[in-house]
Protein backbone atom coordinates (compact mmCIF):
# COMPACT_ATOMS: atom_id res chain seq x y z
CA UNK A 1 0.00 0.00 0.00
CA UNK A 2 2.91 2.10 0.58
CA UNK A 3 4.32 1.94 -2.35
CA UNK A 4 1.12 2.09 -4.15
CA UNK A 5 0.71 5.29 -2.41
CA UNK A 6 3.91 6.76 -3.37
CA UNK A 7 3.39 5.75 -6.94
CA UNK A 8 0.22 7.91 -7.04
CA UNK A 9 2.20 10.66 -5.32
CA UNK A 10 4.91 10.96 -7.76
CA UNK A 11 2.50 11.33 -10.32
CA UNK A 12 0.43 13.68 -8.54
CA UNK A 13 3.88 15.80 -8.28
CA UNK A 14 4.24 15.77 -11.94
CA UNK A 15 0.61 17.07 -12.61
CA UNK A 16 -1.04 13.69 -13.08
CA UNK A 17 -4.92 14.18 -11.95
CA UNK A 18 -6.46 11.01 -12.58
CA UNK A 19 -3.33 9.77 -9.81
CA UNK A 20 -4.93 12.66 -7.42
CA UNK A 21 -8.56 11.92 -8.37
CA UNK A 22 -7.29 7.87 -7.32
CA UNK A 23 -5.82 9.14 -3.67
CA UNK A 24 -8.91 10.80 -2.96
CA UNK A 25 -10.96 8.20 -3.84
CA UNK A 26 -8.67 5.84 -1.65
CA UNK A 27 -8.73 8.02 1.31
CA UNK A 28 -12.48 10.09 1.12
CA UNK A 29 -14.14 7.09 3.51
CA UNK A 30 -11.86 7.09 5.87
CA UNK A 31 -11.39 11.40 5.91
CA UNK A 32 -14.69 11.79 6.02
CA UNK A 33 -15.46 9.30 9.14
CA UNK A 34 -12.85 11.11 11.50
CA UNK A 35 -14.05 14.35 10.70
CA UNK A 36 -17.97 13.02 11.03
CA UNK A 37 -16.28 11.40 14.45
CA UNK A 38 -14.64 14.81 15.32
CA UNK A 39 -17.18 17.42 14.65
CA UNK A 40 -20.70 15.32 14.97
CA UNK A 41 -22.08 17.23 12.13
CA UNK A 42 -22.43 15.81 8.69
CA UNK A 43 -22.35 19.07 7.01
CA UNK A 44 -19.52 20.06 9.08
CA UNK A 45 -17.77 16.84 8.20
CA UNK A 46 -18.30 17.18 4.41
CA UNK A 47 -16.63 20.56 3.47
CA UNK A 48 -13.68 19.56 6.30
CA UNK A 49 -13.48 16.67 3.93
CA UNK A 50 -13.15 18.48 0.82
CA UNK A 51 -11.06 21.71 2.56
CA UNK A 52 -9.01 19.03 3.61
CA UNK A 53 -7.78 17.33 -0.22
CA UNK A 54 -7.58 20.99 -1.58
CA UNK A 55 -5.14 21.70 1.08
CA UNK A 56 -3.28 18.13 0.46
CA UNK A 57 -2.85 18.75 -3.25
CA UNK A 58 -1.32 22.17 -2.40
CA UNK A 59 1.22 20.79 -0.12
CA UNK A 60 1.82 17.13 -1.13
CA UNK A 61 5.49 18.61 -2.46
CA UNK A 62 5.56 18.77 1.30
CA UNK A 63 4.99 14.86 2.22
CA UNK A 64 8.20 12.99 3.16
CA UNK A 65 7.64 9.12 1.65
CA UNK A 66 9.53 7.91 4.16
CA UNK A 67 6.26 7.70 6.25
CA UNK A 68 3.09 6.45 5.22
CA UNK A 69 1.17 8.67 3.38
CA UNK A 70 -1.94 7.94 5.57
CA UNK A 71 -0.37 8.96 8.71
CA UNK A 72 0.38 12.33 7.08
CA UNK A 73 -3.39 12.70 5.83
CA UNK A 74 -4.68 11.70 9.11
CA UNK A 75 -2.71 14.05 11.09
CA UNK A 76 -3.92 17.06 8.95
CA UNK A 77 -7.22 15.61 8.97
CA UNK A 78 -7.17 15.57 12.82
CA UNK A 79 -5.55 18.92 13.06
CA UNK A 80 -8.08 20.55 10.57
CA UNK A 81 -11.07 19.19 12.91
CA UNK A 82 -9.54 20.46 16.08
CA UNK A 83 -8.51 23.94 14.43
CA UNK A 84 -12.08 23.84 13.38
CA UNK A 85 -13.36 22.83 16.86
CA UNK A 86 -11.40 25.34 18.47
CA UNK A 87 -12.99 28.34 15.91
CA UNK A 88 -16.47 27.37 16.82
CA UNK A 89 -16.22 27.31 20.01
CA UNK A 90 -14.87 31.06 19.77
CA UNK A 91 -18.01 31.45 17.73
CA UNK A 92 -20.31 30.31 20.23
CA UNK A 93 -20.25 33.18 22.50
CA UNK A 94 -23.35 34.80 22.05
CA UNK A 95 -24.47 38.21 23.26
CA UNK A 96 -26.38 38.43 26.83
CA UNK A 97 -29.15 40.58 24.38
CA UNK A 98 -29.40 38.22 22.30
CA UNK A 99 -33.01 36.28 22.30
CA UNK A 100 -33.15 32.35 23.00
CA UNK A 101 -35.35 29.94 20.98
CA UNK A 102 -38.59 28.80 22.67
CA UNK A 103 -40.95 26.14 21.80
CA UNK A 104 -43.12 29.41 21.88
CA UNK A 105 -40.83 31.22 19.55
CA UNK A 106 -37.80 33.92 20.54
CA UNK A 107 -37.65 34.85 23.85
CA UNK A 108 -35.34 36.95 25.72
CA UNK A 109 -32.97 36.06 27.71
CA UNK A 110 -33.50 36.38 31.14
CA UNK A 111 -30.63 35.49 34.20
CA UNK A 112 -30.76 34.78 37.65
CA UNK A 113 -29.02 37.13 40.13
CA UNK A 114 -26.18 36.80 41.89
CA UNK A 115 -26.83 39.28 44.14
CA UNK A 116 -28.06 38.31 48.00
CA UNK A 117 -30.77 39.07 49.32
CA UNK A 118 -30.67 41.76 52.78
CA UNK A 119 -31.69 38.79 54.57
CA UNK A 120 -29.16 37.10 53.89
CA UNK A 121 -26.67 39.34 53.79
CA UNK A 122 -27.72 39.88 57.53
CA UNK A 123 -27.62 36.81 58.22
CA UNK A 124 -23.79 36.01 56.83
CA UNK A 125 -22.59 39.40 58.47
CA UNK A 126 -23.86 37.97 61.53
CA UNK A 127 -21.93 34.47 61.26
CA UNK A 128 -19.10 36.50 60.48
CA UNK A 129 -19.18 38.49 63.82
CA UNK A 130 -19.53 35.16 65.48
CA UNK A 131 -17.04 33.34 63.61
CA UNK A 132 -14.17 36.10 64.42
CA UNK A 133 -15.36 36.04 68.08
CA UNK A 134 -15.08 32.03 68.29
CA UNK A 135 -11.75 32.58 66.40
CA UNK A 136 -11.39 35.23 69.47
CA UNK A 137 -11.82 32.48 72.11
CA UNK A 138 -9.93 29.94 70.77
CA UNK A 139 -6.34 28.74 72.84
CA UNK A 140 -3.54 30.74 71.51
CA UNK A 141 -1.78 28.16 69.82
CA UNK A 142 -4.86 27.04 67.74
CA UNK A 143 -5.64 30.49 67.16
CA UNK A 144 -2.47 31.37 65.33
CA UNK A 145 -2.97 28.31 63.31
CA UNK A 146 -6.53 29.08 62.09
CA UNK A 147 -5.39 32.15 61.39
CA UNK A 148 -2.22 31.57 58.99
CA UNK A 149 -4.15 28.61 57.59
CA UNK A 150 -7.51 30.35 57.14
CA UNK A 151 -6.33 34.02 56.67
CA UNK A 152 -3.17 33.89 55.50
CA UNK A 153 -4.17 30.96 53.28
CA UNK A 154 -0.39 28.91 54.23
CA UNK A 155 0.19 25.40 53.49
CA UNK A 156 -0.05 23.23 56.35
CA UNK A 157 4.02 22.81 55.97
CA UNK A 158 4.46 26.43 55.69
CA UNK A 159 2.75 26.58 59.26
CA UNK A 160 4.50 23.84 60.45
CA UNK A 161 8.29 25.80 59.39
CA UNK A 162 6.92 28.98 60.24
CA UNK A 163 6.16 27.92 64.07
CA UNK A 164 8.88 25.22 64.37
CA UNK A 165 6.45 22.60 64.98
CA UNK A 166 5.94 19.24 63.54
CA UNK A 167 3.43 18.88 61.21
CA UNK A 168 0.75 16.55 62.62
CA UNK A 169 0.87 19.02 65.65
CA UNK A 170 -0.66 21.21 62.85
CA UNK A 171 -3.14 19.79 61.92
CA UNK A 172 -3.81 18.36 65.07
CA UNK A 173 -4.84 21.87 66.42
CA UNK A 174 -6.35 22.64 62.93
CA UNK A 175 -8.73 19.43 63.68
CA UNK A 176 -9.41 20.54 67.28
CA UNK A 177 -9.89 24.33 66.36
CA UNK A 178 -12.56 23.52 63.94
CA UNK A 179 -14.30 21.43 66.22
CA UNK A 180 -14.17 24.03 69.30
CA UNK A 181 -15.38 26.71 66.49
CA UNK A 182 -18.71 24.39 65.11
CA UNK A 183 -19.19 23.77 69.10
CA UNK A 184 -19.75 27.73 69.75
CA UNK A 185 -22.16 27.78 66.36
CA UNK A 186 -23.95 24.81 67.88
CA UNK A 187 -24.57 27.08 71.68
CA UNK A 188 -25.26 29.94 69.71
CA UNK A 189 -27.84 27.68 67.75
CA UNK A 190 -26.76 28.44 64.52
CA UNK A 191 -26.27 24.43 62.59
CA UNK A 192 -24.75 25.65 59.71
Amino acid sequence: MKDEDAKLIRSCLKGDEKSFEILLNKYKGPVFSICLRMVRNRDDAEDLAQDLFIRVFNILDRYNPAFPFSNWIYRITSNLCIDFLRKKKRKKLLSIDCPIDGKDGEMPRQFVSTRIGPDREMELTEKMKILEESIGTLPEPYRIIVILRHQQHLSYEEISDMLAIPLGTVKARIHRARKIIVDFFRRRGIKD
